[in-house]
């Protein structure tokens, strides 16, 4: 690596530290506490189009004194061709509860996602089908699961090698949700990749979530810091 690329990867990352800072002092009239998410994830793979992946995610808030949630996710991917992905995901939650007790939650979900690149810049538009299992009462209603279309786009600069700054907009459609018939929930975020080789890379962002068509509507602020490692 030379000094120019790690001067620009400096330069950069004290950019986004700042601007992080910055969001998080403009949110705090509709937060009050800072949160931090931090997830690590480990690809093996099987065969030229097959791979496994293990991700792990925690969510602390209360600035960060408190595990707010964590979940495990196994999956398998299919790499159709250079552009067009399959996935097939399980998922186990902890979620903490106004009682502060953790409740145990479920999901499955299907993943398909197309990638186009031009020059340095690509986007990636990927579609999830999710379902989510575990007790919830909503008015007198008691469900068991929960089905949600679950889209992202997400557009990368390739800097170099190294360095691939990205932002990205997805959304939250139920599908059989009692009350929610539009979309529910909305999520920007803007970040980077720093590759420090083919088997290791590090994922730095800032998310913004924002509920929508809903009572008691939240919008949560959060960074976040993500390993990758491929076995």
């Amino acid at each position: 690596m030379t000094r120019k690329v790690r001067n620009i990867f400096c330069l950069y990352l004290s950019l986004m530290f700042t601007e992080a800072l910055l969001l998080t002092k403009i949110a705090q009239a509709q937060q009050h506490d800072f949160q931090g998410i931090i997830g690590v994830s480990i690809e093996k793979k099987i065969s030229p189009s097959f791979s496994a992946s293990l991700f792990n995610q925690e969510l602390f808030k209360q600035n960060l004194l408190e595990l707010g949630s964590s979940f495990i996710d196994a999956g398998i991917n299919y790499k159709l061709n250079r552009n067009i992905n399959f996935g097939l995901n399980y998922r186990f939650i902890q979620q903490r509860t106004i009682e502060n007790i953790y409740q145990p939650r479920q999901m499955l979900y299907a993943d398909v996602s197309f990638t186009k690149g031009y020059k340095k810049i690509s986007a990636t538009l990927r579609g999830r089908i999710q379902s989510s299992f575990y007790p919830l009462v909503i008015g007198d209603t008691k469900l068991t699961s929960l089905i949600y279309n679950r889209d992202r786009l997400t557009i990368r600069y390739h800097f170099n090698y190294y360095l691939v700054p990205f932002v990205y907009g997805e959304f939250w459609y139920p599908i059989n949700h009692p009350t929610h018939e539009k979309i529910d929930r909305l999520r920007t975020a803007a970040g980077f990749y720093y590759i420090f080789n083919d088997h290791f890379k590090a994922e730095l962002y800032y998310s913004i979530t924002h509920e929508v068509n809903q009572s008691n509507k939240k919008t949560n602020f959060a960074p976040g810091i993500v390993c990758y490692f491929k076995i």
